[in-house]
């Protein structure tokens, strides 16, 4: 992929390391408590046992380097010799990153505030955590959500604002890309049914907004990528950041479903089938989307 600079898209650099480092910054709670837990601290838990199980430890390992990966993501996308990083090696992490972290912005934090602030009080014995971990788990994670993805439309406007403008599908692929476009759209909508449906069912505001969200995304996604693959998007950013970030979230949180389930861990959605339908279907159209 080519590289294409655009002075008028181009931010001051310190504005582009302000935000890294930003982002950097929001990983730090998380990193510093995650590495208590891998080294034997009990610090924010109420059940130890709950840190001595296997696919916890695994877990923990799992979302460190992942943190580490958004540190390194974060200098790439924000100094200068992030610039002659090939460009499959920024758009890969970066748009699985976007999925992890966007819907982490828009409701998962916010849903946590607000169940915090709504939801009965709960008794002490009856969570396997502290109440504040959550909130500030999360809380850094939509910080890097908003600096991270930040920088990388800087990043990207700088380096691909030709390509997205120009588009198109060579027509040796567009047969292939307008079938894998169609497949993703299905299952992107078979997905957010079942986030509405799932969300009607809970009988709950709170869970009813997130996964209103889950479903927008859904939406979003498969929108925006038949848009450029059959050519009739207006506004090709438009369609290119709802194609990007709706099969991201689609496939990276349908991911952490799946592997947490056949884990066998204590986050599997194993005991609630539509959500793990739901989950299943994103991810694979997520990933036929991408």
């Amino acid at each position: 992929m080519t590289t294409t600079r655009h002075p008028e898209a181009t931010a001051p650099e310190p504005v582009r390391r302000a935000l890294g480092w930003a982002a950097i910054a929001g990983t730090v709670p998380y990193l510093s408590l995650k590495t208590l837990w891998l080294t034997g601290s009990t610090v924010g838990v109420r059940d130890p046992a709950l840190l001595h199980d296997r696919s916890i430890v695994v877990l923990n390992a799992v979302t460190v380097a992942m943190d580490l990966a958004v540190i390194a993501l974060a200098l790439a996308l924000t100094q200068r010799w992030g610039r002659r990083v090939p460009g499959v090696a920024i758009l890969l992490p970066t748009w699985v990153g976007t999925g992890f972290l966007l819907p982490m912005v828009a409701a998962i934090l916010p849903a946590t505030l607000l169940s915090a602030l709504t939801s009965p009080p709960v008794a002490a014995q009856d969570l396997p955590l502290e109440g504040w971990v959550r909130p500030m788990v999360y809380g850094g994670f939509a910080w890097q959500g908003v600096f991270l993805l930040l920088a990388f439309v800087l990043y990207a406007r700088d380096r691909w604002s030709a390509e997205v403008e120009r588009g198109g599908v060579a027509a040796a692929q567009a047969p292939p890309a307008r079938s894998a476009a169609w497949g993703g759209a299905v299952l992107a909508g078979l997905s957010a049914g079942l986030h509405l449906i799932n969300g009607v069912i809970s009988a709950d505001v709170i869970t009813m907004g997130v996964q209103t969200i889950n479903a927008g995304l859904a939406v979003a996604g498969s929108a925006g990528v038949l848009a450029l693959v059959r050519g009739t998007a207006r506004r090709r950013w438009l369609a290119a950041v709802g194609a990007w970030t709706g099969s991201a979230a689609m496939f990276s949180w349908g991911l952490w479903a799946a592997v947490t389930t056949m884990g066998a861990t204590t986050l599997s959605v194993a005991g609630a089938p539509l959500t793990g339908m739901a989950q299943l279907t994103g991810l694979l159209g997520g990933f036929a989307l991408a």
